[in-house]
């Protein structure tokens, strides 16, 4: 009975050094920055995020454009969140799914703190025809321009 707790421990250990290894050596940059970016946006410590993101290959990974875009929103860079966001868009990122819908949005929003009222609105509008409820941003978007004119 001792020698096979022995040998189960010695597997587990082997298992762990494998994994330990195979994370060290034979994992890309690329692949530790992208899940590192990952980690860090489902932490909402987005500057991480971003850091992380922009050590990855966009035309292997596309989502990262969203997370990007998504990233330099929430942190209030509106500049780089339209980038990001509109390159995921002219991508047709999952167009036809929910994912698209708030991309629609995040880039409308990113349009209108940016100050591009017109462009903000053709994107809500976009996200509007396809059943999404702007409701919420179309109000934020009034009340910008309300405050403009006076």
């Amino acid at each position: 009975m001792k020698k096979l707790l022995q040998i189960i421990i010695g597997f587990i250990a082997l298992g762990i050094l494998i994994v330990i290894i195979k994370n060290n050596f034979f994992t890309s940059a690329d692949t530790k920055s992208y899940e590192a970016g990952w980690e860090a946006y489902e932490k909402n410590q987005f500057e991480m995020a971003i850091f992380n993101f922009n050590h990855v290959d966009k035309n292997k990974h596309p989502d990262v454009w969203v997370a990007l875009g998504s990233s330099y929103l929430k942190t209030g860079d509106y500049t780089n969140a339209v980038q990001h966001l509109q390159k995921a868009y002219d991508l047709n990122y999952k167009k036809g799914t929910e994912d698209y819908n708030k991309l629609l949005v995040s880039l409308g929003m990113s349009y209108l703190y940016s100050g591009n009222i017109e462009k903000a609105k053709l994107y809500l509008e976009k996200a509007k025809t396809l059943g999404y409820d702007t409701s919420v941003n179309f109000k934020i978007l009034d009340s910008i321009q309300h405050s403009q004119k006076i």
